[in-house]
């Protein structure tokens, strides 16, 4: 009974684990006095949802290799069928969430702007969220109806509609896919989000998994060693003032008389108090960051510093696996796909050896291991990319649109990020099945070769007579391939462009050995939350 309890308790402790996850990153980031419900909600469900579409995979895999998934004490069966409308309902929560839900949480919280509202207020501001919102709507239907039309499988003439009620009743069940349960419906839709998502899979992620790893390896000045250095630059800087300051007489007020300076002296002020104020600046920031050490995630993060060697090697080697497998199956794709461009690179059979592939195959075997192996990658590349949307911050087209930072960050900037987050982890749905091409296809099942040893199943050896089955995320991707290359063609050298970003990245942060300062730059502050800085 234990044992056959055990792999539940690790699909619902994952589940709480991701839902609590969510909301401590919002918690962590948001400004508590802009914070708002709706904006607290979305954010969590977003998050969650995009999440559990990727840890769906290993419960996918594990249906297909060992069969269904039964339990007499919860009286639940989990089979294939039950597999692909766990996805149909992710796919379409994730359209509702990230079209509907984040988009009027993001224009209510603009509408409302700051400060106490009343019941009428708050009215006017859902309803002109919902207007702003319609236009969100209106272009995920266009989205649906084209992917109906243009979806995988539909072949049904509209000519023939009118011919009978009986052509009628086929057209419009072939039309809304009703066979296969509306999965393939969503289908042009959602790979219209992933294509969305690679743009951060290959900028975000990218330099997160290159940069993180040695982040941890080489350690950050905490803010006390930083306020040391800059209380002794602040004293030297004030020395310097008050020596020039010195070789000229003062105003009766005090101040220095500029007009008997020389233009070097003078300019050399000027430099001193831009220095100046930059340093206080940054100096009030960290006493703020020091007043909420003890926050959860920097008690934690405090705590793990002593280990850090060992987490920035962990790092590494998980971005080390993940790049070089994913290397090592685009250039098996490059080399040995039959069709190229016109199927968007498909590979019928891996030739080249690939270490996440095998080393999935192996735990596969003995479920939940791959479960809890694949959510460790996943969480570790979710924080990857959260990392790296914190250093570059949310950009569009190379412009900086919101910065996030501990605390301070508008829950639209948020919002924002949650939408992201989602569009890659979709965009990492289509990786994974590069990453480990076998794994994420057919799982463990194997076939019998002509002379009689076991091997593994393919896309060459499924037919009639094999047993192998594909996995539902696999024939998704596979189909809108075949039926769509354009898609698979754009996600094929998004992945290069991934290894290439990766590549420079990694390489700046291995031979630029400066340590990384606890606060690079802050914005500007007003004079009076400053004190008036002055150099007396």
């Amino acid at each position: 009974m234990a044992v056959a309890m055990y792999p539940w308790l690790v699909l619902g402790g994952s589940m709480f684990g991701v839902l609590f996850l969510s909301y401590v990153v919002y918690h962590y980031f948001a400004d508590p006095q802009e914070s708002y419900v709706l904006a607290t909600v979305a954010v969590v469900l977003s998050l969650t949802v995009s999440i559990l579409c990727t840890l769906l995979i290993p419960v996918d895999i594990y249906v297909i290799s060992e069969g269904s998934i039964k339990s007499e004490s919860l009286h639940l069966t989990i089979s294939q069928d039950l597999v692909r409308n766990a996805y149909l309902a992710l796919f379409a929560s994730l359209l509702f969430l990230a079209f509907i839900v984040v988009p009027h949480a993001y224009f209510y919280g603009e509408e409302r702007g700051s400060g106490d509202f009343d019941m009428k207020a708050d009215r006017r501001s859902c309803w002109g969220a919902f207007r702003h919102t319609s236009l969100f709507v209106a272009f995920v239907l266009f989205l649906m109806v084209v992917g109906l039309n243009f979806r995988p499988g539909h072949t049904a003439s509209l000519d023939k509609a009118w011919v009978s009620q009986e052509e009628a009743s086929r057209w419009v069940s072939d039309l809304f896919d009703s066979q296969h349960g509306g999965l393939n419906a969503v289908s042009f839709s959602i790979a219209c989000l992933t294509l969305l998502g690679v743009g951060g899979w290959v900028f975000y992620t990218a330099y997160g998994m290159a940069a993180m790893p040695f982040a941890w390896l080489r350690g950050k000045q905490s803010a006390s060693e930083q306020r040391m250095g800059l209380e002794k630059s602040i004293a030297s800087i004030r020395e310097k003032y008050r020596t020039i300051q010195a070789r000229y007489p003062s105003r009766e007020d005090g101040s220095p008389d500029l007009s008997r300076m020389k233009a070097v002296d003078r300019k050399e002020l000027n430099r001193l108090q831009r220095d100046y104020k930059s340093m206080v600046q940054r100096n009030y920031k960290l006493q703020e960051y020091e007043e909420k050490a003890g926050m959860v995630i920097p008690r934690l993060l405090q705590f793990l510093v002593p280990f850090r060697w060992a987490i920035g090697v962990t790092m590494m080697s998980i971005s080390l696996l993940v790049v070089v497998s994913l290397l090592l199956t685009l250039i098996d794709r490059l080399v040995h796909s039959d069709c190229g461009w016109s199927c968007g690179y498909t590979l019928k059979e891996r030739r080249i050896y690939n270490p996440a592939d095998e080393i999935f195959l192996y735990l596969s075997h003995v479920f939940p291991l791959d479960f809890m192996v694949m959510g460790i990658i996943v969480l570790y590349i979710w924080i990857a990319s959260v990392f790296g949307i914190v250093c570059l911050g949310i950009r569009f087209l190379c412009f900086n649109v919101y910065q996030l930072r501990t605390r301070k960050s508008m829950p639209q900037a948020l919002l924002v990020l949650c939408n992201v987050m989602s569009y890659i982890l979709l965009a990492l749905c289509m990786a994974l099945l590069t990453i480990a091409p076998n794994y994420t296809a057919f799982g463990s099942q194997t076939v019998k070769n002509a002379d009689g040893t076991p091997g593994r199943c393919s896309l060459d050896r499924r037919d009639s007579m094999s047993p192998c089955r594909v996995s539902v995320i696999s024939a998704f991707f596979t189909r809108i391939a075949v039926a769509m290359p354009v898609f698979s063609v754009a996600y094929f050298f998004a992945n290069w462009a991934f290894i290439c970003v990766f590549t420079l990245v990694f390489a700046h942060c291995l031979f630029h050995h400066q340590r990384q300062p606890y606060l690079e730059e802050v914005a500007e502050c007003e004079e009076e939350e400053l004190c008036l800085l002055s150099f007396s």
